[in-house]
């Protein structure tokens, strides 16, 4: 009589336990998710891929720019921009700035501003497109703008985002196309 009792126990321990396990299962696999989005409030799509972006930089009293969160080895190179999607609280994109790695020296460097266009997708997500980024032709103009030499590879976009009197610039680089 008595090992049956403990047989029943132990089945519904274990019956117990599985259900724990299903549960702890069941609310990881929800708030993952939740947890991957809140970790990259800042996202380039291009055509293919969606390339978080971390790293950003702020602008010094003297007038340049300076990474302020991440390295420069984590700023990514795509090959086309599609849109940006911005879901960081209290945050609104104002536009895409261009210009080139002399704007992490001086003040002098040229630049110039891409508008957006914002559309809301959320409470407080919201996509940006510049239709500039779109056109090879546009980008290759842009750079020589800001007078980077032929082939593009010293020259940094930058996704800026704005909260009152704070402004972060998010920088990315698009590849240039190769000529056969």
């Amino acid at each position: 009589m008595e090992s049956r009792s403990r047989q029943a126990n132990s089945a519904a321990a274990a019956v117990i336990a599985s259900v724990v396990m299903l549960v702890t299962l069941a609310i990881v696999s929800v708030t993952a998710p939740v947890a991957a989005q809140q970790a990259a409030p800042v996202i380039l799509h291009t055509s293919t891929e969606q390339i978080p972006l971390r790293t950003y930089a702020e602008m010094m009293r003297a007038g340049f720019l300076r990474l302020a969160y991440g390295a420069a080895k984590d700023i990514p190179t795509v090959t086309d921009v599609s849109y940006f999607r911005c879901s960081l609280t209290g945050w609104a994109p104002r536009g895409v700035l261009v210009s080139s790695e002399e704007f992490f020296a001086s003040e002098y460097a040229e630049r110039r501003l891409i508008p957006l266009v914002i559309r809301p997708m959320a409470v407080s997500t919201v996509s940006a497109r510049a239709v500039d980024l779109e056109s090879p032709e546009r980008i290759a103009q842009l750079r020589k703008a800001v007078k980077v030499p032929e082939g593009g590879d010293r020259s940094y976009f930058f996704l800026i985002l704005s909260s009152g009197d704070v402004t972060r610039y998010y920088p990315f680089r698009i590849a240039t196309p190769q000529r056969f």
